[in-house]
């Protein structure tokens, strides 16, 4: 199992690659309108997925710092939904995708911004956490705790890149102007794009974004703090609101080819939650036309497709995934051996262990079973997956049970998974190659405690 103990993850394997084919090509700009944002590394590129139980996998420039910009704009929204109410936002700010570029002058026919998700929706809900708190330092400091929260760590403000938007920030001003206006906006507009320049100034990594996504696919509690963050109703909508509207003229795309609830920023960050599994943070500063990271969307194109994230692709997922385990010493199944042998196996029985899956099992769940044989891989010889009880398995988890096979098999470790109703690997009588995997394959405990056996014989032989 060397794989399991010294090398990355299958996990891990498989974000590297997707992080090696989406690299390369598909172009984009940076976002020069902004001064600081005009002058990163084109080249950088991080990866994050954190699971609903907290843990996180980072690849490459996971820990490299940058400003979250429009990815704030779910939150500072989250946060005044909950000060203000549902009715009180929903009188001054829309919910309706808008079709539109982010920084459009945009309003409906209420002249309300059509939704938070806008440059207009989002200095609103920043104008709307004014009226709860009208010093901007103080609202800054509660929107501060508020984000770092989400994220599960203390966030920081860029200040160059803050003073860098104040200077340049023209266009965001009309906005606030226009809407004071209609009558929508009723702090002061200055005070209002000062607040909402320093939500779009504070630096993430991509860690922090899947925390905060993960922390909304939690229903509002963070799964590395276990700490609640937001209330459910408020997740509720703001992942409603993500879904139609959060990757802006490019959202009926998204929505199709993807499938998750997201929020784009020009500084090259992308959030993505699949409700009740996993957040996503990227990072990658080119940007498309539409202001969204190119690799990051074609990243989380990929990660959707291969791992089946579509929200629209529906299972019963089985949180608790492993039903129990226990070693062989505590079943009654004896098999034919010599004298000699039975001695030597008597004394082995604890380094076979079997793990009981129940469920219908996709990529969340079987990350978790899998992550946790890892875990656990200095306490057997023999994993024995035992699949009676689970009614189904999708195609990549499938294959993530088979690699777990073949990468467990031959380094003094083995895995045999117990498939009776062939979930795992499936039996057909007109395919003439066998399914990947289907070698550490058997229907029954017995053929597994045999198989088992065998193995730790062998074993035992070489060693001599």
């Amino acid at each position: 199992m060397a794989s399991l103990v010294t090398g990355p993850s299958l996990v891990e394997s498989y974000l590297q690659h997707i992080h090696s084919s989406c690299y390369a090509g598909g172009g984009g700009e940076l976002a020069d309108y902004i001064p600081e944002l005009a002058q990163v590394d084109p080249n950088r590129f991080g990866l994050s997925l954190a699971l609903h139980d907290g843990y996180v996998y980072s690849i490459a420039d996971a820990d490299i710092g940058f400003t979250i910009q429009s990815v704030s704009k779910p939150l500072t929204y989250a946060l005044a939904l909950t000060h203000k109410g549902f009715d009180a936002v929903d009188e001054r700010i829309g919910v309706e995708p808008s079709g539109e570029a982010f920084n459009e002058i945009s309003v409906d026919s209420r002249r309300r911004p059509r939704n938070p998700m806008i440059n207009a929706g989002a200095i609103l809900s920043a104008s709307l956490l004014l009226e709860t708190q009208p010093d901007v330092d103080k609202a800054f400091t509660e929107l501060l705790e508020f984000y770092s929260a989400c994220a599960g760590r203390q966030l920081a403000l860029d200040a160059d890149v803050y003073a860098s938007e104040m200077r340049t920030g023209a266009r965001n001003r009309a906005i606030a102007y226009m809407l004071q206006s209609f009558g929508m906006l009723r702090a002061a507009p200055e005070d209002a794009i000062d607040l909402y320049f320093r939500q779009c100034s504070l630096i993430v990594t991509t860690d922090d974004l899947a925390t905060i996504g993960g922390t909304l696919a939690n229903g509002g509690v963070n799964p590395r703090t276990g700490r609640r963050a937001v209330g459910q109703a408020v997740v509720q909508r703001v992942l409603s609101v993500m879904t139609t509207c959060g990757m802006y003229d490019g959202a009926g795309d998204w929505v199709t080819t993807v499938g998750l609830p997201a929020k784009s920023g020009v500084g090259g960050g992308i959030m993505a939650v699949l409700p009740g599994q996993l957040g996503i943070g990227v990072y990658s500063p080119l940007l498309d036309e539409h202001g969204n990271s190119v690799r990051g969307v074609s990243a989380c194109k990929r990660l959707s497709s291969d791992l089946g994230l579509h929200m629209f692709n529906v299972a019963r997922e089985s949180r608790v995934t492993i039903r129990s385990f226990y070693s062989a010493r505590e079943i009654d199944i004896v098999s034919d051996r010599s004298d000699h042998e039975r001695r030597y196996l008597n004394g082995q029985r604890d380094r076979i262990r079997i793990y009981e899956l129940q469920g219908d099992l996709t990529f969340s769940g079987t990350e978790s079973v899998l992550r946790r044989l890892r875990a656990a891989v200095a306490e057997f010889d023999v994993a024995i997956l035992d699949m009676s009880r689970v009614d189904h398995v999708d195609q990549v988890s499938r294959s993530m049970f088979s690699g777990a096979s073949e990468n467990i098999n031959g380094a003094a470790r083995t895995a045999v998974i117990v498939d009776p109703d062939g979930v795992v690997v499936r039996r057909n009588a007109h395919v003439a190659e066998p399914s990947p995997g289907a070698e550490y394959v058997v229907t029954t405990m017995r053929e597994a405690i045999t198989r088992a056996e065998d193995f730790l014989l062998k074993v035992a032989v070489d060693r001599t």
